[in-house]
């Protein structure tokens, strides 16, 4: 499936979202009893063509595709997910994710590879599981920046708005996902904002992002119990830089979350922008005492369509 069918069907998606999950698209024909499968979630692998560092996900649905037309949405784990046909088909499993954390903007993930199966078997009145298939990056995914707290320098540099900056927060032993090291932001007494930006030492005026409608994503895995925000530095060299905030993200509940923020209607809308740095800010809540932001494995993405 080329990437325009599949731009498009994802927006289609979007637009149907609420009838499709767990609905069935109707194949012509007469079969009134579906075929079924189940499938529990996606395994994330390494793409060997590209380098993007630790592997972490949060998917939480699968697009079915089947013979190329959408069957539906449907929420991972997903147990009874219907399809209208029998016999042998093309069936694409896509990992599906909430944008910006937020339920209702769901839709499959752009930079990860669908699981096919050329000739799957659908058995009429039947259920057939699915083990969780190894998906990976797009080997045309473009990392363009990201911190994962493996060097002895951070690369999210204080604003002058903030009160203090980003530390390492040592794992002993070291954490299968998030290595010897994570971010750490800690807000208690009279400090009371943290504001970081994405300071590359190779490109200290900024990212260059493309603005032409393709996929731009930071990644971020977190844990706080105080809300924080993500957005971008616009930088319009010799005119103007400004702050724009994309989202607002939610304490964590003391567990390691993922998040996925689309970072492209902002590029977008900002065309005439030269460069872009990415900044994190958390302003202590009056109802937390001791605010505490750990962050590790931040990724700014795009895939490069052409």
């Amino acid at each position: 499936m080329d990437y325009v069918k599949w731009f498009l069907g994802f927006f289609l998606g979007l637009v149907l979202l609420f009838s499709i999950f767990t609905s069935c698209e109707k194949f012509e024909g007469n079969q009134t009893i579906p075929a079924y499968i189940q499938l529990d979630n996606f395994q994330l692998v390494a793409n060997p063509a590209i380098e993007l560092g630790s592997l972490t996900s949060n998917f939480t649905d699968v697009w079915v595709y089947a013979d190329d037309q959408l069957i539906g949405a449907f929420e991972l784990p997903s147990y009874h997910i219907p399809i209208l046909l029998e016999g042998s088909h093309k069936l694409s499993l896509y990992p599906g994710i909430e944008y910006n954390g937020v339920s209702g903007t769901r839709g499959p993930y752009l930079f990860i590879e669908p699981a096919e199966y050329p000739e799957f078997n659908l058995i009429v009145d039947s259920i057939i599981s699915i083990s969780p298939p190894q998906v990976k990056y797009y080997s045309s995914t473009v990392l363009t920046w990201d911190e994962d707290f493996e060097t002895s320098s951070i690369d999210l540099e204080p604003t002058p708005d903030s009160d203090t900056t980003l530390q390492f927060f040592h794992h002993d032993p070291i954490h299968p996902l998030y290595g010897n090291a994570s971010g750490a932001g800690y807000l208690t007494g009279n400090y009371t904002i943290l504001e970081v930006i994405s300071e590359d030492p190779d490109r200290p005026e900024g990212f260059e992002l493309p603005s032409n409608s393709t996929p731009v994503f930071v990644e971020i895995d977190y844990n706080t119990n105080n809300s924080f925000i993500v957005g971008l530095f616009i930088i319009e060299v010799g005119i103007q830089i400004t702050q724009h905030p994309v989202v607002v993200i939610n304490p964590s509940g003391g567990e390691w979350k993922k998040i996925y923020v689309n970072l492209t209607p902002t590029v977008n809308e900002n065309y005439n922008a030269d460069y872009f740095k990415v900044f994190i800010r958390m302003d202590k809540s009056s109802d937390v005492e001791n605010a505490t932001l750990l962050l590790d494995n931040i990724k700014l993405i795009y895939k490069d369509v052409y």
